[in-house]
């Protein structure tokens, strides 16, 4: 197979996107509307950008439109996203195998009147400098401000990219050793393609090559 974007239906590579770039670490994110109104969403398009400011990036889709609307119609933005254009601000929580079935509930198309903490009955926490809670049970969560929102196609089957730069951590003290993070402590679950995912407790270590 070789083939050009041009010549794949977008939901052909979006399965091939979905399927190769994997495992996909889960942004999960809690913001408010501008009304004061919760939200929480998972998302895989996401990663770490830069340290110094630090950033963080997910990606989400647009919503398409529903039957009863015009088959040329933009899609629309995802609750998530309409928030942190509003409030400029948002939380990104890690998600481990121990919520994954809390997240997986909170990614349903909910009407925006609903809460998904209360959906998943998932605790929340209050953030430091940010409006938006945290999610109460996950072991690292990262207040941010909002740096900059990338669009790239308003369509139904366009998305955007909403970089947000960090302004708190929060890590739960169980899963600091030595006063640092204690990465083998975090049982992360990582997206593949369609329903799967992948638990990152099997690791390997590769040491780096030494350049005289």
């Amino acid at each position: 197979m070789d083939v050009l974007p041009s010549q794949l239906a977008h939901r052909e590579i979006y399965n091939i996107l979905i399927s190769a770039v994997a495992p996909r670490p889960i942004a999960w994110v809690s913001s408010l509307s501008a009304s004061g109104q919760p939200n929480l969403a998972p998302f895989s398009f996401f990663n770490a950008v830069c340290a110094k400011p630090p950033l963080l990036a997910f990606a989400p889709a647009m919503r398409a439109p529903k039957k009863s609307e015009a088959a040329a119609a933009a899609g629309q933005p995802k609750d998530t996203l309409r928030n942190i254009r509003e409030t400029k601000e948002f939380v990104i929580n890690v998600v481990t195998y121990k919520l994954a079935e809390a997240m997986n509930l909170t990614s349903g198309d909910y009407d925006a009147s609903i809460s998904e903490f209360e959906v998943a009955k998932l605790a929340s926490a209050p953030s430091k400098l940010v409006r938006p809670r945290r999610v109460a049970e996950s072991p690292v969560s990262f207040e941010c401000k909002l740096h900059q929102i990338l669009d790239f196609n308003p369509g139904p089957e366009g998305g955007s990219l909403v970089i947000g730069e960090i302004v708190s951590i929060h890590v739960d003290d169980r899963h600091l050793k030595e006063g640092r993070l204690d990465r083998n402590s975090l049982d992360l679950i990582g997206r593949m393609g369609g329903i799967q995912y992948t638990r990152t407790t099997e690791r390997f270590e590769i040491v780096r090559p030494k350049i005289e």
